[in-house]
């Protein structure tokens, strides 16, 4: 993998070295451009781009949870076919096997904070009524468990993390600054969870507080604003660690601790 897509005879699609990686997070870094700017297919990432965004609708609207783990993996599988396709490498999309272990470390130590957030947020009453989700109180605990440990980290912080953080940020940075390709990535993003956001207000009690026109559109907004936010954080812990690894763990940490709270509240508390 040093080598990356070199010995294919695709060289052309290097740009960035593997120290500008291990430095990218650095906020002095984020104004630099490519060093080789490179046009990256963008051919390939529209394609992209159109394939998930049609899965996604498919993913919410149709298919039952049941689906979604292979249905998500296989979309992207061929997401990340046409990437290498175009001459996306591995390094490029946060993935080189010698930098999975800080990314194992670096998402263990976000996981580890959020568990201490959540741990405190339970022990308010206030907020801890906010974790009495519909969805925990009408399945079993089996179901809350199963969501967790395998469909969100597989079908939500896997999914999206390669597809966003390693896929479209990486074929972007070819010829955009890291701050562009970033700001782009996180809009496509927050875009990304406006389905997910109208089911959410239908089973959260933080719903009843959003109704009507103006309350959904305001609900919205606020979700697209707040997950741009989320993948400006998890791309810098993905920049942090140069490793997609770090931050599908920092995911999995955000989604299924929030999970694991809801369980402990409903079924415990």
């Amino acid at each position: 993998m040093p080598n990356d897509l070199r010995a294919t005879g695709h060289g052309r699609a290097w740009s960035w070295s593997l120290s500008d990686w291990d430095r990218m997070w650095r906020p002095s870094c984020w104004l630099n451009k490519p060093p080789k700017p490179h046009k990256a297919h963008m051919f390939h990432l529209v394609a992209i781009l159109v394939l998930v965004g049609y899965a996604n609708v498919i993913s919410n609207e149709v298919l039952d949870e049941v689906w979604h783990i292979p249905f998500n993996l296989g979309i992207l599988g061929v997401a990340l076919l046409i990437a290498r396709r175009a001459g996306t490498t591995w390094t490029t999309m946060g993935l080189r096997s010698d930098r999975a272990g800080r990314g194992v470390t670096v998402g263990g130590v976000v996981i580890a904070m959020i568990v201490a957030g959540v741990a405190v947020a339970i022990a308010i009453p206030a907020t801890r009524e906010l974790f009495r989700d519909d969805r925990i109180i009408e399945h079993s605990v089996g179901w809350g468990l199963f969501q967790a440990f395998i469909r969100i980290p597989l079908a939500t912080a896997l999914y999206e993390e390669v597809l966003f953080r390693g896929v479209v940020f990486g074929m972007l940075i070819r010829r955009r600054s890291p701050l562009v390709a970033g700001i782009v990535t996180s809009i496509l993003f927050g875009l990304w969870h406006i389905l997910p956001t109208l089911d959410t207000l239908q089973t959260n009690p933080a719903g009843d507080l959003f109704s009507g026109i103006t309350g959904l559109v305001v609900a919205i907004l606020g979700a697209i604003a707040g997950t741009f936010v989320a993948g400006l954080g998890f791309l810098w812990i993905r920049l942090y660690a140069n490793s997609t690894y770090a931050s599908v763990l920092a995911h999995i940490g955000t989604n299924s601790v929030a999970m694991l709270g809801s369980l402990i509240v409903v079924h415990l508390l």
